[in-house]
């Protein structure tokens, strides 16, 4: 994957804002508290210690 913008994302469970890197500014992002079998993603830690899961559509 080739990092070409970064964009916010809020914990989904508290709400606190993280910036990730994604491969196209039109990428679509769902966030997610669970990781899934298959799909590009990204694994997030916010500054609370959550753990979630940012996918690329």
């Amino acid at each position: 994957m080739q990092v070409t913008e970064t964009q916010d994302v809020a914990c989904p469970k508290c709400g606190t804002h993280s910036s990730i890197p994604v491969p196209d500014r039109d990428v679509e992002l769902k966030v997610s508290p669970y990781v899934a079998a298959f799909g590009e993603y990204t694994k997030v830690e916010c500054s609370d210690e959550h753990v979630f899961w940012v996918y690329y559509c």
